[in-house]
Formats: C-alpha cells, sequence, structure tokens
C-alpha cells in the first residue's frame, strides 16, 4: 500500500511540474497580452519580495479613483509607445516588466503613475510621495463606503490599513521613479505663467495634498474655488493633469491662466492672494494656509478649510531630470552657501580644474592592464605629445565656456607632488591594505589641487564648526559632513563630475537621491589620475553612468568577490534606463578620438539567443533593477592548439596574398553571475571554430597604437620570401590567434657571430570587414601588430617594421614567444560601418623619460 501512494505521489508531483513547464512556455511565448502582464506582475513580485495579497489588496483600494485628463494620457502614450531606436551596438532593448510601467496600459491604476510623475515634479523626497499617496488612496476608498459620512474626515497616524498598503505603494513609488521618471518619461511642466507668481515654490504637505486633491476631484462636480495666499505648485500641477473641466488661475485679480480640460460644467478657480516679489518673505512663511469654496444653487458657499504646516527650512528638490551643471541647492536659506561670491568661487574652481583635466595628455597603459590609458602629468616627460583626455572625449564639455564669473583667485590648479597616500601601495610589501585607506575619500585629492585647497581656506573663515573655528587655515581636519568647507568642496567635485559626463555625450542627468554615489565615483577618478598616472575606462563611464543614470559608483570587484574575471565594462542597466560603451560594436572602425562616450537608451538590455530546444529566437534580458554587465575575456584555445600545431612556410617560400572572404556569424551570450553583476560572451563563428572574443581587447589594442605599415617602395611590390611565417586566413586566425606554441627561441644571426632571438612571424590573407580586423586586433594581445593594406604597402616593409617594435605585454604574465610578430593585412575599403582609417600611434608610456 505504501508503494502504491508513494507512485501515486510521483505521478501527481510529475502531472504538476508538467503543468508548470506548460504554463511558463505559454506565459513567455503567448500573444495573450493580459496573460503577459500577470507573467510581468509575478516576476516584478518575486524582484521586490512583495506578497501577492497584499499586491491585491493595495489595487483594489486605488482602483478607478481617478480619471486623467488628457495631459495625464500623453504621460502613459509616451510610456507605452514603447523604447528607444536600438543603441548603436550588439545589445538590444526592451520595455521593462515592473509594475510601475506596467500600470501605464491600466486605465483603472494609471492614475498612481501620473500622480506620482506630478509630485516628483518638485519632490523628490520618497517617503514624502508615498505618504501623500497612501493617504489619498485610503481617504477616496473610504468615501465608497455606505457608511461613510459626508463630512471630510482627518484619518489617524497611524491604522491597520495604511499599514498593510504602504509597503506595497512605497515599491510602485520606487518602481516608478526607477522605470518611468528616471528615464525621462516626464509629465507637461507647470506653465511658465504660474511659475512667475513665486520664485521659491510653495506646497501642500502629504496629508493635505490628498485631502486637496480629493476633495477637487470627488466632491466639487460643478463649480469651485481654491482660495490660498501663495501659488500651491504640486496641487495646481497634479490638477493640470487630472482635473476635467476648466481651470482659471486668478493672482491678485488678474488672470494670468485659463484652461479648458474638457468639461464645460466644471470650473475651478484657483485663486492666489498676489504674487511672491521678496524670497526671503516666502522663506519666512510658516506654513500655507487653504480654503475650498463649493458652488451650491448659484452661490459659493465654505466648504472646507486647511492649514498645512512647514517641517523644514530646506526648499524641495525636484526627482525629475534636471539639466547639466543644474545642481540642486539642498542647504538652508541662512547658509553661507548662498552667498554669491561663494557660489561664483565654487562655479569657476570646478571650470578651472575641467579645463586642466582636459589638457591632461595620454599615452599607451603602463604597468597596469585595464582597459584605458597611462597619464603624463609632467608634460616634460613626452617629447611629442599627440593626445590628450580632450581629444577621447566625444565632445567638448560645454562647462569650459560658461559664463559664471571671474576666475578664483589661485591660479594652479595642479601640483605633481608626491601625495602622501601613494604610499598605500607600497605598503601592500608590508602587509597594509588598501581597504584600510580607501581611495574615494575626498581628502585624498587635495594635496594634488592646490586650487581646491585655496578654496576651503576662503570659504574656511564663513564656517562656524569648531574645526574650522579653531584654525582657519587647517585643511589636514577631517571634512565633516554639514562643514561649509565640505559643501563647497562636493559642490565643486560635482560640476567637474557634470563635466565629465557632458564629455561622455550625456545630455541630462539623474536627480537620484543624494550625490554621495557620484562624489565617490569623482574621488576614485581623480585619485588614480593623480596617484597611480590612470585614466581607465571603467572609471570614467562608471562615473558618467552614475551622473546620468543616478546608479551607485561600483568599483571593479576584487579577487575575493564572486563577481570577479570581467575585463571592462560593457554596460550599465538602472531602473529602464541603459548605458553602453560603443565600442561592443565591432563592425564599426574603432577610434581613439572621440572614443570615451556613452550611449544611453530607454529600456531594458538584453541579447537575442537560439532556445536550446527549439528553433527559435529569445529574448534575455537583464532582470536586477541594477546590473553591470562586464565583457568576458578571449576564449583559450592553447590545449587545442598544442595538440595540433599548424606548421610554418618552408624557409624561402615565396606567397602571394588572397582575399579572405570568410563567412562569418557572432552572437552574444548574457550570463547572471552574482548579484548585480551580469557577464557578457561576444562568440564569433566560421564553419569550424566557435570562439569567445573580448571585444574590449579590440578597442585596447587601439588604444595600444596599432602601427600601419609605411612603404618605401613607391608602390613596387617586391617578391616576399618568408622566414619563419605562417599564414592565416581568417577561420584558422580565429581558432589559433595567438599562437602559443613555443618555437625556437635563438638562432645564429650575422650580427658579428652573436645569437638574437627570433619569434615566429603571424600574417593573415586580406581581410574585407571591420569586424575580422577588430577581431584580428583583439587577438593580437600586443603591441607588436602591424595593420598592411597591400595596395599601398609591400608586405616586406610591413615585415620589417614589425620586427624592428619593441613589444609590450598587454596583461601582465601574457605568455608566447615575446618576439612573435603579426601582420594584418586588410582590403583598403571594409565592408560595415565607418570608414578605413589609418590609426595614429600614441607614443609609449616611457617616451622621452
Amino acid at each position: 500500500m505504501a508503494v502504491s501512494e508513494t507512485r501515486v505521489r510521483k505521478l501527481d508531483l510529475a502531472a504538476r511540474a508538467i503543468d508548470l513547464t506548460l504554463a511558463l512556455t505559454r506565459a513567455t511565448h503567448t500573444s495573450d497580452s493580459w496573460l503577459k502582464g500577470a507573467w510581468e506582475v509575478g516576476q516584478w513580485l518575486g524582484r521586490e519580495k512583495l506578497n501577492q495579497y497584499e499586491l491585491e489588496e493595495c489595487m483594489q483600494k486605488a482602483k478607478g479613483l481617478v480619471v486623467p485628463n488628457h495631459n495625464g494620457q500623453a504621460l502613459f502614450e509616451d510610456i507605452v509607445q514603447g523604447v528607444d531606436n536600438k543603441p548603436r551596438g550588439p545589445l538590444f532593448l526592451e520595455q521593462s516588466g515592473s509594475l510601475g510601467r506596467l500600470m501605464a496600459e491600466d486605465p483603472y491604476l494609471s492614475w498612481m503613475i501620473s500622480t506620482v510623475a506630478s509630485l516628483f515634479q518638485f519632490h523628490k523626497d520618497v517617503a514624502f510621495i508615498s505618504h501623500a499617496l497612501v493617504s489619498f488612496i485610503l481617504r477616496a476608498h473610504d468615501a465608497r463606503q455606505p457608511s461613510h459620512h459626508s463630512e471630510v474626515a482627518d484619518f489617524p497616524t497611524y491604522s491597520h490599513a495604511q499599514v498593510r498598503i504602504k509597503a506595497v505603494i512605497d515599491k510602485i513609488v520606487l518602481s516608478i521613479w526607477h522605470n518611468v521618471v528616471n528615464a525621462g518619461c516626464d509629465t507637461i511642466p507647470l506653465p511658465t505663467e504660474l511659475l512667475s507668481v513665486c520664485r521659491t515654490g510653495h506646497y501642500l504637505d502629504p496629508d493635505d495634498f490628498s485631502i486637496v486633491a480629493f476633495t477637487l476631484n470627488s466632491r466639487c462636480k460643478s463649480k469651485a474655488i481654491l482660495r490660498s495666499d501663495y501659488l500651491l505648485r504640486n496641487i495646481t500641477h497634479w490638477l493640470l493633469l487630472h482635473y476635467d473641466g476648466i481651470i482659471v488661475v486668478n493672482v491678485g485679480g488678474r488672470v494670468i491662466y485659463e484652461k479648458n480640460f474638457g468639461n464645460p460644467m466644471r470650473e475651478l478657480e484657483i485663486h492666489v492672494k498676489s504674487f511672491c516679489l521678496d524670497r526671503d518673505t516666502c522663506n519666512n512663511i510658516g506654513g500655507e494656509s487653504y480654503h475650498i469654496l463649493q458652488d451650491v444653487a448659484g452661490k459659493f458657499e465654505h466648504f472646507l478649510s486647511g492649514y498645512s504646516p512647514k517641517t523644514s527650512d530646506l526648499p524641495p528638490e525636484p526627482g525629475i531630470r534636471q539639466p547639466l551643471y543644474q545642481i540642486p541647492r539642498s542647504y538652508p536659506k541662512e547658509s553661507a552657501m548662498w552667498n554669491i561670491g561663494i557660489q561664483i568661487l565654487v562655479r569657476c574652481t570646478a571650470q578651472s580644474i575641467m579645463r586642466w583635466l582636459l589638457s591632461v595628455e595620454l599615452t599607451m597603459q603602463k604597468d597596469f592592464s585595464e582597459l584605458g590609458f597611462s597619464a603624463v602629468l609632467d608634460s616634460k616627460k613626452i617629447d611629442n605629445p599627440n593626445l590628450k583626455i580632450s581629444d577621447v572625449l566625444k565632445r567638448v564639455p560645454s562647462i569650459i565656456n560658461l559664463n559664471w564669473g571671474n576666475s578664483p583667485p589661485s591660479q594652479l590648479v595642479f601640483t605633481n607632488i608626491r601625495n602622501p597616500y601613494d604610499t598605500l601601495r607600497e605598503g601592500h610589501i608590508k602587509g597594509a591594505s588598501m581597504e584600510d585607506h580607501p581611495k574615494d575619500d575626498l581628502e585624498k585629492i587635495l594635496p594634488h589641487f592646490p586650487i581646491l585647497q585655496d578654496l576651503l581656506r576662503r570659504v574656511s573663515p564663513d564656517c562656524n564648526c569648531q574645526s574650522c573655528s579653531i584654525d582657519h587655515d587647517n585643511l589636514e581636519n577631517s571634512l565633516q559632513h554639514g562643514c561649509l568647507k565640505r559643501v563647497a568642496l562636493e559642490e565643486a567635485l560635482l560640476l567637474v563630475a557634470h563635466g565629465i559626463a557632458d564629455g561622455f555625450n550625456v545630455k541630462d542627468v539623474s536627480a537620484a537621491e543624494g550625490p554621495d554615489f557620484v562624489l565617490k565615483g569623482v574621488a576614485v577618478l581623480l585619485f588614480e589620475l593623480c596617484s597611480e598616472k590612470r585614466v581607465c575606462w571603467d572609471t570614467w563611464f562608471g562615473l558618467a553612468a552614475s551622473v546620468y543614470l543616478g546608479c551607485p559608483f561600483r568599483l571593479s570587484p576584487g579577487y575575493s568577490h564572486p563577481a570577479f574575471g570581467g575585463t571592462a565594462i560593457a554596460a550599465i542597466q538602472y531602473g529602464n534606463l541603459a548605458a553602453q560603451a560603443p565600442w561592443l560594436d565591432l563592425s564599426k572602425c574603432l577610434k581613439i578620438s572621440r572614443s570615451f562616450e556613452l550611449l544611453g537608451a530607454r529600456g531594458r538590455l538584453g541579447v537575442f539567443t537560439q532556445s536550446s530546444d527549439r528553433d527559435e529566437m529569445q529574448f534575455r534580458r537583464v532582470e536586477e533593477n541594477f546590473a553591470i554587465i562586464e565583457t568576458e575575456s578571449t576564449e583559450d584555445t592553447s590545449a587545442t592548439n598544442s595538440r595540433f600545431p599548424k606548421e610554418p612556410w618552408p624557409p624561402g617560400s615565396t606567397f602571394t596574398l588572397e582575399d579572405d572572404e570568410c563567412a562569418i556569424r557572432s552572437d552574444m551570450i548574457l550570463i547572471s553571475v552574482y548579484e548585480n553583476y551580469y557577464r557578457l560572451l561576444l562568440r564569433v563563428k566560421t564553419a569550424n571554430h566557435w570562439r569567445v572574443i573580448d571585444p574590449s581587447d579590440a578597442f585596447n589594442g587601439v588604444i595600444r597604437g596599432m602601427s600601419v605599415s609605411q612603404c618605401v617602395h613607391d608602390g613596387k611590390n617586391p617578391n616576399t620570401t618568408l622566414d619563419r611565417a605562417k599564414v592565416y586566413s581568417f577561420e584558422e586566425l580565429l581558432g589559433r590567434w595567438p599562437d602559443t606554441v613555443q618555437s625556437i627561441a635563438c638562432e645564429p644571426t650575422s650580427h658579428g657571430g652573436g645569437q638574437e632571438p627570433k619569434g615566429m612571424l603571424h600574417i593573415t590573407q586580406n581581410l574585407d570587414t571591420h569586424f575580422k580586423n577588430n577581431v584580428a586586433i583583439a587577438l593580437s594581445i600586443c603591441t607588436t601588430a602591424v595593420k598592411n593594406y597591400p595596395c599601398f604597402s609591400c608586405l616586406p616593409c610591413a615585415l620589417k617594421q614589425a620586427r624592428e617594435m619593441n613589444r609590450m605585454p598587454l596583461r601582465t604574465g601574457e605568455g608566447g614567444n615575446e618576439m612573435d610578430r603579426y601582420i594584418i593585412n586588410l582590403e583598403p575599403v571594409l565592408s560595415g560601418e565607418g570608414e578605413t582609417l589609418k590609426p595614429r600611434a600614441l607614443p609609449p608610456a616611457n617616451a622621452g623619460s
């Protein structure tokens, strides 16, 4: 009997597993929008760790409370319309499956999106917006109940109904910010004529906002008047998105705005006592009073009054995307930072640092293998500098041309001194740890920048903290949070961060909560530049992405981190907004000039891959709200090549180059490595080889100065005699480069009877596309590869030039014969995007030293 029961249970379990598989398959492949929406909601609940019954209860209470007008509907159309065009690269985009975006397609719940988006116009505080939304839902839901009284009741601070839905509303508000507001799906701004009523702005608190919004939306069905001493921006903007009648704004007896939103039987007059002409008078207001009058039989009668207390002296900050260099003022009205002289000093300091930064000269990497450049901070150490940071940035940052006032007193921006923190690297030998002295502290960059030290000395007398009161000139003290010196320093560095993002072609910036992530990125970037003489792609791209996306700034994972192993950051996902590196697309001609660029687009990054058990394509996307996508290193084929070596041509052989027309394919594989980290594998396929190639190696090869053969034979092409050479089609190149089979290290030469080490010549046939060229560069792995255009340069000249080059390994511990040389032969016009380029070679890192 027990055996029979066990069999029944196993069969029942198998049947249920089959049903689940079929349900998942149908949900991910069906065209039924309802089923796909349910699947997306289930995924969102799992990511946010929410209970489905709590979500259901919240949705039932919020369903159909408000009907947005055509202004609100325009926001939903922007959300549902779709993602931006596919960015330039192999990664694709799909709309996010978050609940905050899916609600745009629900006519009964979409008002929550427009309400949250409206409040983010003025308030960055998520708790403020969540509180307002919860209060509105509970008030409107209670009004639906049969036992409800007509009076507008005050809700208690704590209630079981509020607790149950608040956790869900908190997640929904964050989801709307990440996937709608921060992604650039914005509502209409408050009209200019309404903004001109007051330069500072006046706002209702969450409870009073919910009372006024509910009353005007549900209780005042004909005509009503909203009276206040000052224009209340947040409720006025909400009404412009949700009121379906005529709105008239009357300020001091003068009508400055009138608009019909559809229903001529409803009319709302927003009656403001007067314009605000004095900022100080506005700031001294203790709160905002309001009165609602309702039309009863042709006569306006008092319906509701209220008073919204002012809880903070700090002005609210907007949560929508902001223009570059518009740093929100988050300090009190009495702060010395409002002094126009200090503001000009801070801005001009950032401007001077940015001008210096653009003039820093670059060479190929020295003593490190990360994607990027070595920096030469002393121009006397390089004979003929031909590349600066301004050359590699996509565009010239507009900060250097902004008219912000006179220059700061200090004209010395940077001094190349030995930073006391440089001993940290030497301390590794003595057992010190970089974790004990993180390089993202702002104090570590001060010794290198006299202009920042002068800024702090100028600001210190206006600061009343204990450290500044004791000694105004002492910069050794830690910059405490709240100290005026730290506020000025942070604001200057934030402007520098905006300048770097501007150089990466970022058009606007995120209004993420707090500047800590960006400041950490600036500190790391300047520390690497000044103390380590490095310009690392991961750091610069990560900082630009942090400014653009609003995401955390992350350093590359260390050896002990589970996600360690990626070679370079290729893309970053944050909500429904993504940033991608341009060098991922190997079908284009990679260039050094203007190569530091960020490709931003709306949507969720992913790749198309073929299903393992059926002949159809599936979209595999990033599932986390925040994810860093790194490239995977090139697949090692040395074991196979050692077993099946390619024989070199016999000494003295002659040959003629042929055009390589090998058919190739490529695809991307996206793998989740650990929590927020993904790995991107570029797989290149030919008839006999499938190999993972690191696209960052191609960009690194261009950075390291891929030389172009220069012929001295005036177009004459002498016969080519090969000695110790191997000739490759692209098919063989893909499977064999770099050839790790060791050849004879030393052979007799005619130079004084001594011995000179020799290596193997690895020569390609004429490659016909940019993609093949970039793969060949990625597989060359060192600085002894030469591009050759046989139509313009003979092969012997290319071989001679390659033999005379000094090899500098790309990565520490690189194997192979140091005397091996690589010749990449190219057709004069390569197919694919971009023109044929003969890039200039970067000066070596030790040039002139």
